[in-house]
């Protein structure tokens, strides 16, 4: 017999690539320790850590402050877009819950909870949705802290602003470019650390940017001597035609659409942060709370330090909606040693928060779609670099700062959103009640009951663009011609998360009734992962599931969370 031949140089540094296998789990696919359910070891995370989660990555950031400049730009005025963010975020913490109970129960991330849903090679299709976000928002957030450094460089070095060659065809300036390289170095050893060594860090850019909000609420008021200009007259600073009559009623409808749209990304994949919880329970309260409290004190607050500096810096001839623009109005006209180091902590706070956006926010949960995705190639960590390279690709200077209407469709993906979100819930918590079977999850067998036809569950995918199609036209009226109106179309647009939701989710169950899946309330008869305890040791002779009553002989109880299943 020829001697075989020794492996290439190609085949050995992908042998060195290859992340280590987990093997105390009898599963068809490679598995290792980031896409496998976690064990209670892994989980640090009680209601106060998703507090803290919450602060930074739900509201007490840039794109929270922000949120009030699209609800004024739909005709609101100030107290109008105030109660939108009231309500429409409140109905968000709920939907959060929803969305983080897998992850809560099972402690699964939500790559393996769109498997139940989609299919074995189905779930492909959401999570190629949900990587590319992950990609977009990733951008996004770096240029925002990248903005955010800047401030804090002028504040040190005044002649940081003299280097102002433009680039990118006027889209950037020097200063701007060296402020994102910096940033983005700053981020890369962020990513080292895994979720379960977050507690501090949040706790830490929770309090300094809870402070740096108040502390610019307090100061904008005082020295403008009330709410400022705004909201006095938030047509004539505005220059938005205020909205009357049916008119009016429709964009407070629209309004809070564009409150969910904005955050449907965070709460669609929640469980890739909530399979972090010690209890399944730890997650409610503080979702339940912090996420319509956050976001209401920073949107409010950021409305009304844009109104005051609208009254305290006129010169600057438009609104300054970001907080970073409006900490640079401070310092440049200000311009004293106390109003320097007070815009300097700012920027420092609101640094902080984009941290948790950039790295927690999108790099986490990216790494943990692609570890699921290619489990062989990469874990969470490698996942979170790999995504943050993308920041180049997808120049986020050009998107934000050009006349593109790009990041305005991206920021109505909660047309595609809400019906894959209606979909996941009507499967779920309607026909499933909230069971799974975790092995079957980790198998390519067409034996598992979530092969379904070739992999996909056509039901899925028959239900979701029934959910989508006709909110099409108003999406892209939205892209081509923002401040128009096609009869009928534009309506639906603006209930689209809603309409999309409902109808999507109500096709799919109408699906299973004339053709239902198999074993819907099917569990695992033991803890196999040690998910809820130590995993069962495999006796000789023993290669598969369920082969033997040797692999435990603890029975399943409800809500158990020590060497059971919860039901």
């Amino acid at each position: 017999m020829a001697e075989s031949s020794p492996p290439t140089l190609t085949k050995r540094l992908l042998r060195r690539l290859e992340v280590q296998r987990d093997t105390d789990a009898d599963v068809d696919i490679y598995v290792n320790k980031d896409t496998r359910p976690l064990p209670p070891s892994r989980r640090p995370y009680g209601p106060w850590e998703f507090v803290g989660l919450w602060m930074v990555t739900g509201s007490f950031n840039v794109g929270g402050w922000t949120t009030g400049s699209s609800l004024i730009s739909l005709g609101l005025n100030v107290w109008q877009s105030m109660l939108a963010i009231i309500i429409a975020h409140t109905f968000v913490g709920f939907v959060c819950i929803a969305g983080g109970h897998p992850g809560a129960k099972w402690h699964i991330g939500f790559p393996l909870w769109m498997k139940q849903n989609w299919g074995i090679w189905g779930y492909l299709f959401p999570m190629a949705i949900r990587v590319f976000l992950s990609f977009v928002w990733t951008a996004t957030n770096t240029w925002y802290g990248s903005q955010c450094l800047r401030v804090l460089l002028t504040c040190i070095w005044p002649s940081f602003l003299n280097l102002d060659t433009e680039l990118a065809d006027g889209t950037m300036k020097l200063y701007d470019f060296i402020s994102f390289i910096i940033y983005f170095l700053i981020c890369l050893p962020l990513i080292w650390f895994s979720p379960e060594n977050y507690k501090k860090p949040f706790f830490v850019a929770s309090i300094t940017v809870a402070t740096a909000v108040f502390s610019l609420l307090i100061w904008s008021t005082v020295k403008a001597g009330g709410g400022g200009a705004l909201l006095a007259d938030v047509s004539g600073i505005s220059g938005v035609e205020p909205a009357k009559g049916g008119a009016l009623g429709w964009a407070f409808v629209a309004a809070i659409t564009v409150n969910i749209g904005g955050i449907a990304t965070h709460m669609w994949s929640q469980s890739d942060y909530t399979r972090y919880a010690r209890k399944p329970g730890d997650q409610v309260l503080a979702q339940l709370v912090m996420v319509p409290l956050g976001t209401i004190i920073v949107a409010c607050t950021g409305i009304v330090c844009t109104s005051c500096a609208a009254t305290l810096y006129p010169q600057v001839g438009k609104l300054m909606w970001q907080p970073y623009a409006f900490l640079e109005a401070i310092r440049k006209y200000e311009d004293n040693s106390g109003a320097r180091a007070g815009v300097a902590f700012a920027s420092i706070a609101f640094m902080f928060s984009q941290f948790g956006m950039v790295v927690a926010s999108n790099c986490v949960v990216a790494g943990i779609d692609l570890a699921a995705l290619l489990p062989r190639w990469f874990t969470l960590r490698r996942g979170g670099y790999f995504t943050i390279i993308f920041v180049f690709i997808m120049q986020p200077w050009s998107l934000l700062n050009s006349a593109s209407n790009f990041l305005t469709v991206v920021g109505s993906f909660n047309t595609f959103l809400g019906p894959l979100m209606g979909i996941m819930f009507a499967d779920y918590f309607l026909l499933r009640k909230t069971t799974i079977k975790l092995t079957e999850l980790f198998s390519n067998s067409p034996e598992s009951i979530y092969w379904y036809t070739r992999g996909w569950n056509w039901r899925a995918a028959v239900a979701w663009p029934m959910g989508v199609w006709f909110l099409m036209p108003g999406l892209a009226q939205r892209a081509v011609d923002p401040k128009g109106f096609w009869p009928g179309w534009t309506r639906l647009y603006q209930l689209s998360w809603f309409l999309g939701c409902i109808v999507a989710g109500s096709v799919y169950l109408l699906l299973d009734y004339f053709w239902p899946m198999p074993e819907k309330l099917a569990v695992d008869d033991l803890d196999y992962f040690g998910t809820f305890g130590d995993p069962p040791s495999l006796t000789e002779g023993e290669t598969s599931r369920g082969d033997s009553p040797a692999r435990g002989d603890t029975p399943m109880k409800d809500g158990a969370e020590e060497k059971t299943l919860p039901v």
